[in-house]
């Protein structure tokens, strides 16, 4: 059953017994997160409602139904789709076991094909550590043999040097580390914690570069990138216990295990299957890792009471390092602060969070070591703090958690498709207020989840950072982004844009805004045709020509905001930016629907079950 049927059900059991009022009343009485939670769990488990965890290990026969499918894909030249199906047959086989084997040697096959040869020989060299089949080598052989005559051919590899543009100019800001000395971060009652310009700041200007508390791989990717590092080098090693996570290193798997995999491995199966969202998941793993971060449970309790105590000072979020106060994403006192609109949310809304962070304790309590203790007295305390935290980060989630993106050729070749790939705790960059115009930009290096910030506009001193949180003037009318951020982010916006009602890019067409005519000739001249066609190849060398004119024409253009101009060249200067940081290869988008090519009755016991599934899926051998 998923989260949401889950939730409808018991919300419709209330009903039907006239208990919703009281409850409500009761869960909007109760003056803590814990007690909350608690409350709800209690429900649950009055109702018999809590679902089981099913179990997560290997399974050889799903090894062999993934390499047969990974062999049509070969067969039909789809070898990205046949690289899925790879990864997938070698996390269900036994480790080490020869459909282990034979999943990597198929893998180097497609490889092979795909013209990544050092990936196929490491592949093929880690199967000859193995006790592998005798068959195969004949195959591994010759098949290491043609790459290494490949890779003896010399291909010019022309490569720019980025530093210029990608680097921070300004020192590092003594507090928030992540953050240039040319910004502030300040309080207002109507703003809250707010980033300001310290001093005038040009158009491309880097701003702020930040590493994540950490990262969630989302579900749709978890067969193309480390889900650790979210590197995509394509040698991935699957988890030694559960088939759902494949990481690029044994450094990255031992880093994850510790980290946080060691408590959500028994559960992988139940949190895909019941579609919980990436917001939930997110609050689940900040809640473990915050743990997973200390010596012991006391000294996560002493890390919550201080960052509570500072919680209305000017060192919210901050930990004294060294006798320095500092705001930094490593550090769980940063993301333990986070705004999480409480005040503004409904009771529906707690209610449904409380399920959530139920369901999630009940998995923690009853499947892993996560809640254990030799005291009964410290078991109490440490159920109560996880219940609360839960809660506490299935608030921060929706409105500090950013995503992070790259973009990947479509069948043109043109990199225009924008693919999410994770979601992932950024503090510094959740103290940025939203505007529909905003005047800075972020973009994260594509095989990390470390975030660098643009300024996008010129931004005088004294001036306000502002970010976007998605609804972006040129993209979306005022009113359905006033709804848009209005149910996720608990506001409405005010921005310049909003109070404006500053016109859509279509709109432009219909209505066009004259600019005078050396501007509009200057922004012809740069973003001319071939231009155009080599920033939409990923083309490095035209990105880095066209970048610092595109920041000077911005400059020039915006005294005439909002003009169609305008929002060409920002655009034009973020696929600059997005090509410096990384663009995806083909095969990015073309994802396997692996969570339905199972029909629900496999069974995955013995090799009949295998072949039944074949047949239901109108496979012929």
């Amino acid at each position: 059953m998923i989260i949401d049927q889950l939730y409808q059900g018991m919300i419709a059991k209330l009903t039907a017994q006239g208990k919703i009022i009281e409850i409500s009343n009761h869960l909007w009485s109760l003056d803590t997160n814990d007690k909350r939670v608690l409350f709800v769990y209690k429900i649950f488990e009055d109702y018999n409602a809590f679902p089981k965890v099913e179990e997560a290990k290997k399974n050889d026969n799903l090894s062999i139904l993934y390499r047969n499918l990974g062999n049509i894909s070969f067969q039909e030249r789809k070898h990205h789709k046949a690289w899925q199906y790879y990864n997938l047959a070698l996390s269900n086989a036994t480790l080490c076991s020869e459909n282990y084997c034979l999943a990597l040697s198929n893998r180097s096959a497609a490889f092979y094909e795909m013209k990544k040869y050092n990936e196929c020989i490491k592949d093929i060299e880690s199967v000859l550590l193995l006790e592998y089949p005798k068959k195969i080598l004949g195959k591994l052989m010759k098949r290491r043999e043609l790459c290494n005559e490949a890779l003896a051919i010399v291909i010019p590899n022309d490569e720019y040097l980025l530093d210029d543009i990608l680097e921070m100019k300004c020192t590092k800001d003594s507090r928030y580390v992540a953050a240039g000395n040319k910004l502030e971060v300040v309080y207002s009652a109507e703003m809250g914690r707010h980033v300001i310009a310290k001093e005038d700041i040009k158009v491309g200007e880097v701003l702020a570069v930040e590493d994540p508390y950490f990262r969630l791989l989302l579900k749709s990717q978890l067969l193309c990138w480390c889900s650790y590092c979210l590197s995509r080098q394509m040698n991935l090693l699957p988890c030694d216990s559960c088939s759902l996570a494949l990481y690029c290193s044994t450094e990255c798997k031992d880093n994850a295990w510790k980290e946080y995999h060691s408590v959500e491995c028994p559960l992988m199966v139940t949190l895909l299957d019941m579609d919980f969202t990436k917001l939930e998941l997110l609050a689940l793993r900040t809640v473990i890792k915050a743990r997973q971060d200390h010596n012991s449970w006391d000294d996560l309790f002493k890390t919550i009471n201080a960052a509570d105590e500072n919680f209305n000072s000017e060192f919210r979020g901050h930990v004294k390092i060294n006798g320095q106060w500092v705001y930094d994403s490593k550090y769980y006192a940063s993301i333990h602060t986070l705004a999480t609109n409480l005040e503004k949310r409904s009771v529906s809304d707690i209610f449904q969070k409380a399920v959530t962070s139920a369901i999630f304790l009940r998995f923690l309590e009853m499947n892993t070591t996560f809640l254990n203790s030799d005291s009964d007295k410290e078991k109490e305390k440490i159920r109560n703090t996880v219940a609360g935290l839960l809660l506490l980060h299935s608030m921060t989630s929706p409105t500090n958690m950013h995503g992070t993106s790259t973009n990947a050729n479509d069948e043109n070749g043109d990199f225009v498709d924008d693919v999410n790939i994770a979601s992932a705790a950024y503090a510094f960059f959740s103290l940025l207020n939203h505007s529909c115009a905003p005047n800075v930009v972020r973009c994260n290096k594509l095989g990390s989840a470390r975030m660098t910030m643009f300024a996008l506009r010129p931004i005088k001193k004294g001036m306000q950072i502002y970010d976007n949180y998605g609804s972006h003037h040129a993209l979306e009318e005022r009113l359905s982004r006033r709804a848009t951020l209005n149910y996720q982010y608990k506001f409405t916006c005010m921005c310049e844009a909003c109070v404006n009602d500053w016109p859509t890019y279509f709109q432009f067409m219909t209505d066009y805004k004259v600019i005078p005519p050396k501007l509009f000739n200057a922004k012809m001249k740069i973003l001319d045709p071939d231009t155009l066609d080599n920033l939409k190849k990923g083309c490095i060398q035209a990105a880095i020509e066209t970048y610092k004119r595109l920041c000077i024409m911005i400059e020039m253009l915006e005294p005439h905001a909002p003009c169609m101009e305008l929002c060409d060249c920002q655009e034009s200067m973020k696929q600059c930016i997005i090509i410096f940081e990384g663009v995806s290869e083909t095969g990015c988008t073309q994802l396997i629907q692996w969570r339905d090519m199972l029909p629900t009755n496999f069974s995955g016991t013995g090799n009949s079950s295998v072949m039944e599934a074949f047949k239901a899926l109108n496979l012929n051998f």
